[in-house]
């Protein structure tokens, strides 16, 4: 705690607590402990080097990044001794050390210029939402450092993968015409490449389509084949298939018909947020 005065009163609350005329205003200080700086500063480095591999789409090597989240940690101690009053040349160092950190982390040389320069960019955007985040989650419940950084890790984490679902949809989305015995049906469609159904009558990939979608197009005496599917929460089933007279694809503005495709009748919601009715196999579109 420093000794001096400042020249003026800084601190409405002390002004109250005055107790006679040599006193000059109210002083804070903290005692600042290198082992928990240095600890809190690893994990936070190693959750941002993982949250860069997840939105940058790079590889993820934990030992790796452990080892360069140390270095970082290490580094940013030595920052603090180096420039204790901040300023541009410690935002220009620390700008090298996030770098120096990606590189090391993610095996990126420095051949690849604009890799780096974008993987190092994601990086300190990681830092600033995490350094966002951080408050806001500890208004909420008081946590440590390193558990808010954690928490904090696992919601942005959950909003990435969020964010690759909806892109995949997205991209994968397709208007689907369903004909049968006179009467058609339109609806959404999602070509999924996990999706390995096929008849096991003569080989055909096999769609899926929830029974709410398309009850109204079958009637008690359409005749059925029962399609045998595995799941993990259900490793035997079976599903009611259904021969129609064609169906109508239609992604990016290109039709594509399939005449007496095989579907499959599923009870259960395809999509809870009600996106598609229908997953159509990659090899039903592409071939």
């Amino acid at each position: 705690m420093t000794k001096y005065a400042p020249p003026v009163f800084y601190n409405g609350s002390c002004l109250k607590k005055r107790g006679s005329e040599g006193y000059r205003g109210c002083f804070v200080y903290y005692e600042l402990y290198m082992d928990a700086f240095f600890l809190e500063n690893f994990c936070l480095d190693f959750l941002l080097l993982f949250l860069t591999g997840i939105a940058a789409k790079l590889p993820v090597r934990f030992g790796r990044m452990a080892a360069w989240a140390a270095c970082g940690s290490v580094g940013s101690c030595a920052l603090l001794f180096l420039f204790p009053e901040g300023g541009v040349f410690l935002t220009g160092a620390a700008a090298v050390l996030a770098l120096l950190m990606v590189k090391g982390s993610f095996q990126i040389s420095f051949g690849q210029k604009k890799r780096l320069v974008r993987s190092t960019a994601v990086f300190l955007g990681m830092a600033f939402l995490m350094g966002g985040l951080l408050p806001v989650l500890r208004l909420w419940v008081t946590l440590p450092v390193i558990l808010s950084g954690i928490a904090g890790t696992a919601l942005i984490y959950a909003a990435l993968r969020l964010k690759e679902k909806w892109k995949y949809e997205t991209e994968n989305l397709c208007e689907v015409t369903l004909l049968w015995n006179g009467r058609q049906k339109k609806l959404s469609g999602l070509r999924d490449t996990g999706n390995r159904l096929v008849d096991p009558y003569h080989g055909k990939p096999v769609a899926v389509v929830e029974y709410q979608a398309v009850k109204e197009l079958f009637n008690q005496k359409t005749k059925v084949l029962w399609i045998p599917y595995h799941t993990v929460g259900k490793q035997n089933g079976c599903m009611p298939g259904i021969c129609l007279d064609c169906l109508f694809i239609n992604r990016d503005g290109e039709e594509k018909k399939i005449d007496r495709p095989i579907v499959a009748v599923s009870k259960e919601t395809l999509n809870g947020a009600g996106r598609y009715q229908m997953i159509l196999p990659s090899t039903l579109i592409d071939d």
